[in-house]
């Protein structure tokens, strides 16, 4: 039987207030300083039908954390809601060739997977995979470095990253690997069909059996005193080289 996931606690007025607007559903409880006074967080936990709770007066979270920047609202969300299965996912999404997913591949630093999330909600990405297993999992600090763009884009949980990439190579996708060490440039690349960018981790890059199934690796081209970019900043990279290729995902709702 599978383990259910645990609560994330998100911290700070701007990811509750992303979250209010655009995932109430997720929501499962939403705490508060006594003597908070915003109007616009107050009618927005109203609108979306909560009835908060009094955060302690000792300021520390309902997880026994004391994160900085909590702004006296800290909200507890489902994972399981947040989450959406691949199978559910991919049964819905519309495949054209302005269509782009990223699958993240082993990457630890929530970080990381927050700045990915973000820049892949700005550059018109349709979801964000990220596998269960050896993977830094959607948390507080993925959603807060997200800057709440974690309840905007789909974030969709796989299991096997073969499998997936399988199964995508079979519904039209072109999967491509950031890979330093590739001779294909990314500037070099049209991106005329399905996209999949596949970012892996940040030590040892894309796991072997996986590079096999990419159709291209590619590497960014940058200057030598510069060794590499981090996952997050070569997948932005990455994006922004899409985006070019395909401006109506910038514009599509």
């Amino acid at each position: 039987m599978k383990n259910k996931a645990k609560a994330i606690y998100i911290y700070g007025k701007h990811p509750v207030m992303e979250a209010l607007a655009n995932k109430p559903e997720i929501l499962q409880k939403v705490f508060v300083e006594e003597n908070l006074q915003d109007k616009a967080l107050e009618s927005a936990i109203k609108k979306a039908g909560i009835t908060p709770s009094k955060l302690g007066s000792d300021n520390k979270a309902p997880i026994g954390e004391n994160p900085k920047g909590h702004q006296g609202v800290i909200a507890r969300i489902s994972p399981d809601k947040l989450m959406l299965p691949y199978k559910e996912f991919i049964k819905l999404l519309e495949v054209s060739p302005s269509t782009s997913l990223v699958l993240l591949g082993e990457v630890q630093d929530p970080h990381n997977v927050g700045a990915v999330i973000r820049s892949a909600a700005a550059f018109g990405v349709s979801g964000v995979l990220i596998p269960e297993h050896n993977q830094s999992p959607v948390t507080g600090a993925v959603v807060k470095v997200s800057a709440g763009m974690a309840f905007k884009i789909p974030l969709v949980a796989i299991g096997n990253v073969n499998a997936v990439v399988r199964d995508l190579k079979d519904k039209g996708f072109w999967i491509y690997g950031l890979e330093g060490t590739s001779n294909q440039s990314l500037s070099d690349e049209q991106f005329e069909k399905a996209t999949v960018i596949i970012v892996g981790n940040e030590g040892s890059g894309i796991r072997e059996k996986t590079q096999d199934l990419c159709d291209h690796l590619l590497k960014i081209p940058m200057h030598p005193a510069c060794e590499s970019l981090n996952a997050a900043a070569s997948t932005s990279v990455a994006l922004y080289a899409w985006s070019k290729q395909h401006p109506e995902a910038l514009i599509r709702k």
